[in-house]
């Protein structure tokens, strides 16, 4: 991003990003508490506080993220009330999810292990070595992995505990639960819900948020 701040903590129309981001979850019917994982260096600062609501319904918490992702994510989960059965973990820089969407992988969970968003791969795939294209990948069944991802607890912690002990490190948590022969289901999602990894990122998302209020 080239910029001052991490970018979750960016402005879009105002706001942070990950304000927006907080917003499905805080009126999805089905989700009790929120987790926010974020950098050691960044638990106490007013950047954060700015993005939590000022009155909530549900409790949030803020815990301090870890080396990598898979273990920042570690970390939230193990700050979730007893209480709780399904964990829903979802990127701090996707803003553009859906309160439905979210209560409909909770729900998912009644009848598979996990369930995560995911579209349909439309460009033509191709493997390349050294520059060379190697061969063109069959897009038919390809599709690509969005947030959030929802998993019944108790397989979501045995994929962590049984990666760490493996020395594996995934890429997102349901290639963690696959590992260990989880069923995980697939609802079709939606391309605006990007992850705002640059700036043409940032870019796309103030056209998103353009239109929604039109």
């Amino acid at each position: 991003m080239n910029a001052p701040l991490p970018k979750q903590f960016l402005l879009l129309n105002d706001r942070p990003i990950l304000f927006h981001t907080l917003q499905p979850f805080l009126t999805a019917t089905l989700v009790d508490e929120i987790i926010v994982v974020v950098h050691p260096d960044w638990l106490n600062r007013p950047e954060v506080i700015i993005c939590l609501p000022g009155k909530s319904d549900k409790p949030i918490r803020i815990v301090s993220g870890g080396e990598k992702r898979q273990n920042s994510v570690y970390n939230g989960i193990s700050a979730i009330s007893e209480s709780i059965e399904i964990v829903v973990v979802h990127d701090g820089v996707r803003p553009f999810v859906t309160p439905e969407e979210i209560d409909e992988t909770i729900r998912m969970c009644s009848s598979f292990d996990g369930a995560i968003l995911a579209i349909p791969a439309v460009d033509t795939l191709k493997e390349v070595d050294n520059a060379t294209i190697v061969r063109t990948i069959d897009r038919s069944n390809i599709w690509q992995a969005q947030t959030p991802q929802t998993f019944r607890k108790p397989i979501l912690f045995r994929a962590f505990e049984t990666a760490f002990s493996d020395g594996f490190a995934g890429t997102d948590e349901c290639s963690l639960v696959e590992r260990i022969g989880g069923k995980v289901a697939v609802l079709n999602g939606r391309p605006e819900n990007i992850k705002i990894t640059c700036q043409y990122d940032f870019n796309i998302a103030k056209s998103i948020l353009g239109w929604r209020s039109v």
